[in-house]
């Protein structure tokens, strides 16, 4: 009875990091080098879709741009990630990065390889950073539910991760990926 328990938990420890999405550990620096766009916005709205063969739910987000970080400046920006509900029917994609109307945000993006004039967040949610908070300094967080992390020349999976990241100040934090962009940060 014992073996069998052992095994059973086991089981449960070996399959916990197949429920993440496993993307690889960068340092913020590292993103924006990664990133061909980095913009900071706010999300106008979101809107959920089927795909056109009805297989998968996508999830749009038009982000009303404040500061074009790197890439070529633009006033909005369409982003499209996996997953969301539609007539009641859901589709859910750990890791993916989720949107709702009215949240700041600073977003590291690359070109949606199937989508003209698209983009989809570099890392998941990894990629996406929230300015939070109504009184007092704004705060940078990332929620990272659903990743786990592999490290670089590293051999296996760092993971599952912390489920909130705290990046400190949103004005330092920035100022941080301002520098990155121009090469003054390592």
């Amino acid at each position: 009875m014992r073996t069998l328990r052992s095994a059973a938990a086991l089981a449960v420890l070996i399959a916990a990091p197949a429920l993440a999405t496993v993307v690889m550990a960068l340092s913020m620096e590292e993103m924006t080098a990664m990133a061909p766009v980095v913009v900071h916005g706010v999300v106008r709205r979101t809107e959920t879709n089927w795909d056109d063969g009805k297989r998968k739910i996508w999830t749009w987000a038009e982000i009303d741009v404040r500061e074009t970080l790197k890439g070529a400046p633009t006033r909005t920006v369409l982003v499209k990630q996996p997953g969301g509900v539609v007539g009641g029917i859901g589709q859910s994609v750990s890791g993916a990065a989720t949107f709702e109307s009215g949240e700041e945000v600073l977003l590291f993006l690359e070109p949606a390889v199937d989508e003209k004039n698209a983009y989809v967040v570099l890392a998941m949610s990894a990629g996406k950073v929230r300015f939070e908070g109504t009184v007092g300094p704004k705060v940078a967080r990332r929620n990272l539910s659903g990743l786990s992390f592999a490290a670089s020349g590293k051999r296996g999976v760092e993971g599952p991760v912390a489920e909130r990241e705290n990046l400190g100040a949103a004005d330092v934090f920035l100022t941080r990926i301002r520098a990155a962009v121009k090469g003054g940060a390592r």
